[in-house]
C-alpha cells in the first residue's frame, strides 16, 4: 500500500472496529476516514476493497505488535506472546477477532475468506518459529484463538491459563526428550 492507502486503511479499520462490518454505509465510511468519496473510491473501489484494506492494515499492525521485543525462540518467547496478546486485548477492550468479524459479516466473499486464512496461516507459522518447535505451532494457535474468543468474559485469567498450558507443554516436551 502507498502512504495515502495506508492512511485511509487505518481510518477504515477504526470505523469498522467501532461500528462493525455490516452497519456503516460507504458515505459513513468516507466521513469516518475524512476523505472525499472520489479519493476513497480511487484507492478502494468497492466496499469489499475497503474491508480488505482495513484487514490488511490490521494484519500488518498486529504482526508488528506481536513481533516487537520478543525473546529468542523458546518458552520465554511463547509466554511473551500471551503477555502481548493480553495487552492487545486490553487495547481493544476485549473484542473478538477483527478478521472473524469481517468474515461473519461477509460470508460469501472469497477474497475476505482468503485474507482471513492468510492472516491466520501467518500466525501459525510465526507461533512455530516463536516456540522454536514447529510441532507447537497449532497448539499455540489454538490457545491464542481461545484467549481472543473468551477474553471478554475471563479477562487476564485467560492469558494466565494459556501461559500455564504453554509451560506444561514445554515441560512435557523436555521430559520426553530426556527420557
Amino acid at each position: 500500500m502507498n502512504e495515502a492507502q495506508e492512511q485511509i486503511a487505518a481510518g477504515l479499520e477504526q470505523v469498522f472496529w467501532s461500528r462493525g462490518f455490516a452497519e456503516p454505509s460507504v458515505p459513513e465510511l468516507r466521513a469516518g476516514v475524512g476523505v472525499s468519496m472520489r479519493t476513497l473510491y480511487r484507492h478502494f473501489p468497492s466496499r469489499e476493497a475497503m474491508i480488505l484494506g482495513a484487514l490488511e492494515h490490521r494484519h500488518r499492525r498486529y504482526l508488528k505488535y506481536v513481533h516487537e521485543g520478543v525473546s529468542q525462540p523458546g518458552l520465554e518467547a511463547a509466554e511473551q506472546l500471551f503477555d502481548k496478546l493480553g495487552g492487545w486485548m486490553r487495547m481493544t477492550n476485549g473484542k473478538e477477532c477483527f478478521f472473524r468479524q469481517a468474515l461473519a459479516a461477509n460470508p460469501d466473499s472469497t477474497d475476505i475468506e482468503a485474507t482471513v486464512k492468510r492472516h491466520k496461516g501467518e500466525l501459525v507459522k510465526f507461533f512455530g518459529e516463536l516456540s522454536g518447535q514447529e510441532e507447537f505451532a497449532s497448539t499455540l494457535y489454538l490457545l491464542h484463538e481461545g484467549v481472543t474468543a473468551c477474553y471478554a468474559e475471563m479477562g487476564e485469567q485467560a492469558v494466565e491459563d494459556a501461559k500455564t498450558l504453554v509451560r506444561q507443554m514445554f515441560k512435557t516436551s523436555n521430559a520426553r526428550k530426556y527420557s
